[in-house]
């Protein structure tokens, strides 16, 4: 919390006015206050057991017999302050992201979500990055951000970290467990 509010103060380089943009945290605006998070994505919650809306009248359970349960994904969801939707929420799916039946699949999804699909169904340093280049920088509007990210190595890499630093990107390492009080 220190370090996030020792980098938010204004600086004698800052050409942000206060008067030319909405309300912010020192030198950020609040567009530019960004928190991003992975977590995984199980196709089988708990085996057995399905969800279906009340008054159904046949229900069917998925064994795990099916492939489902070695099924994963993640998803990468990123917020920022002034709860402006203009990340999209990212998901990796397990595969090679290549052939008909994933394009299919792929085209199904709602256009605010953008799919990918990598050999363990993880974020890892390669999509990282690009991440940061195809959806972060463009929502920059060429000022400062600072953002909020767990510990996980990828974050850290440093073609990553040089990566912030072309784009004025102030990167708020997160501890495990301390999220919700930063």
């Amino acid at each position: 919390m220190r370090f996030n509010r020792r980098n938010s103060q204004l600086r004698g380089d800052d050409e942000r006015g206060l008067g030319d943009k909405p309300a912010g945290i020192g030198r950020y605006g609040l567009s530019n206050i960004i928190n991003m998070d992975q977590t995984p994505l199980p196709f089988e919650y708990l085996e057995g057991q399905t969800y279906n809306n009340i008054g159904e009248r046949m229900i069917w359970v998925q064994g795990s017999q099916s492939g489902w349960d070695k099924r994963q994904g993640t998803v990468q969801l990123s917020v920022c302050a002034d709860a402006a939707a203009r990340i999209k929420p990212l998901a990796f799916f397990r595969g090679l992201g290549v052939g008909g039946g994933i394009l299919k699949e792929k085209a199904r999804y709602d256009s605010r979500v953008v799919v990918k699909c990598n050999a363990k169904a993880y974020a890892n340093s390669e999509n990282f990055l690009q991440w940061i280049e195809e959806q972060l920088v463009p929502v920059l509007d060429n000022q400062p951000i600072i953002l909020a990210l767990n510990l996980f190595a990828a974050h850290k890499t440093q073609e990553v970290l040089d990566t912030f630093l072309a784009n004025d990107i102030t990167v708020s390492l997160i501890s495990g467990g301390c999220t919700s009080l930063v």
